[in-house]
């Protein structure tokens, strides 16, 4: 397999670009279902998405929009709370039911006001994380012992559960694992260390106070409440034993969801990290590389330098065309014996600090005129090196095996035996210029081993077209 070009590297470095470039546009349409529906999935990603419009190297970021996200969550799940706060209400509860109803006002709006403050204060969201889920927490607990109050005080006494009763209490019950399930959104398994203490203690309370309450009637010794639960109705310590096994099962389950969720997510954000670094160390590159080439052809006289190009450009066509390249090749080996001057212009950054999708392809292209204009300036010193080696006699076989360029790279020999042509035809400090038979004379005697034969055929049986191109250019 091939090198992967900077192209490929970037495309496969970030899976978000590819995903904008290859998303489908958006009816216009106001009618249309589908815009409909795309409509109301933003809506709903706006409301519940982690990950939109998020900053991944700033915790404090990460950790305000998984607040809006889980507050927005609890919402919906106050809906559920309040619809089994209307169960089980009976005269004897009324008091129960105003004093849920101004806890929950008061906590929501605590909760909504901090969290429209100090977005950018990572403490004051840490705060505000832990606020949510006591919160929430509170509420399922609170919830469910009023529900079970509800059904089963009246006028001051105690009564028996229905089997249906029963049911409803116990599906109030299920919502503390809801809670549970709540923070771990945050994946933060500190957080779950600490809520797991209470969870567990309150839950163990909610089992032997609510669930098993006849304990209370044989809890007046160690010995009696022993005996009772132990050895006359084992049942009792069972159950009690299989829904804190629940517990601890579920929690282990979602703890370990969380860990991993935690270290995947901290490792995306390193790596994100990582890769910005890249971007901006790459930036920095580029820019150093435009200025190095700029730096170059300021020590070349450009009108010479132009004249030379354009004269080589002429000599490259005609050797292209004596070789029988299709048009497009032509056309290729006419660009880059010109690209040096050109296309120097095109290499600026306009002071861009960093790549994104908006200048990703802009960066690209002008690297690639960077990266040809490279090459080219490259065979000219190529060509210099040769025909000074070959002038003042050191041209043995280590400098031609050095200097000799690929058959299968047939463009840059193209412009390479140019380039050596319009050196012969001009002065140097070490040689004057030469005439177009003499030129080809060398190329054929000296030159020849440091290029296919078939070129140095083509270049000879074709010089007059050569010499005509070179001297009207």
């Amino acid at each position: 397999m091939g090198e992967k070009t900077l192209e490929d590297y970037f495309r496969e470095s970030d899976s978000r670009y590819n995903q904008k470039k290859n998303k489908h546009k958006k009816d216009s349409s106001s009618n249309n279902p589908k815009k409909k529906m795309s409509s109301f999935k933003e809506f709903f990603l706006s409301k519940f998405s982690f990950d939109l419009d998020v900053d991944l190297t700033d915790p404090t970021s990460i950790l305000y929009r998984r607040n809006y996200c889980i507050r927005n969550i609890i919402f919906l799940a106050n809906l559920v709370f309040v619809l089994f706060s209307f169960v089980g209400i009976s005269k004897s509860n009324y008091i129960i039911t105003i004093g849920f109803f101004l806890l929950v006002t008061a906590l929501s709006q605590t909760i909504n006001y901090m969290l429209k403050r100090k977005k950018d204060d990572y403490s004051h969201q840490t705060i505000l994380m832990y606020l949510q889920s006591f919160f929430v927490f509170l509420l399922s607990i609170i919830l469910y012992i009023k529900v079970y109050l509800g059904f089963t005080i009246e006028n001051g006494s105690m009564k028996s559960l229905t089997t249906f009763q029963f049911s409803i209490t116990q599906a109030a019950y299920f919502l503390v694992y809801v809670t549970i399930v709540i923070m771990s959104l945050y994946q933060d398994t500190k957080l779950l260390r600490v809520m797991f203490i209470w969870t567990l203690v309150v839950m163990e309370i909610i089992n032997i106070c609510f669930i098993h309450p006849e304990l209370y009637m044989h809890a007046s010794s160690i010995s009696e409440l022993f005996e009772y639960a132990f050895i006359e109705n084992g049942s009792i310590v069972l159950d009690i034993a299989l829904r804190t096994l629940v517990f601890l099962v579920f929690f282990s389950a979602l703890y370990s969801s969380a860990s991993i969720s935690h270290f995947i997510f901290e490792e995306r954000r390193v790596e994100f990290n990582r890769r910005m670094g890249v971007e901006t160390d790459f930036v920095d590159v580029v820019q150093s590389v435009f200025e190095a080439v700029k730096v170059y052809n300021l020590n070349q006289d450009p009108v010479h330098q132009e004249i030379s190009a354009r004269k080589i450009a002429s000599i490259a066509r005609e050797l292209a065309l004596a070789l029988g390249c299709d048009s497009i090749t032509v056309g290729e080996v006419v660009e880059k014996a010109k690209v040096h001057t050109d296309k120097i212009k095109y290499l600026t950054l306009n002071g861009k600090a960093n790549i994104d999708d908006s200048n990703f392809e802009e960066i690209l292209n002008k690297t690639k005129i960077a990266t040809q204009i490279i090459k080219r300036l490259q065979l000219s010193k190529r060509a210099e090196d040769i025909v000074y080696q070959v002038f003042i006699g050191t041209d043995n076989k280590g400098f031609v095996s050095q200097m000799t360029i690929d058959s299968k790279d047939l463009i840059s020999n193209i412009i390479l035996i140019s380039e050596i042509y319009d050196i012969l035809r001009s002065d140097r400090a070490y040689k004057k210029n030469l005439n177009h038979q003499r030129s080809v004379e060398m190329i054929m005697n000296s030159f020849n081993v440091f290029f296919d034969p078939e070129i140095i055929k083509r270049f000879v049986k074709f010089n007059n077209e050569i010499k005509i191109a070179y001297e009207i250019s």
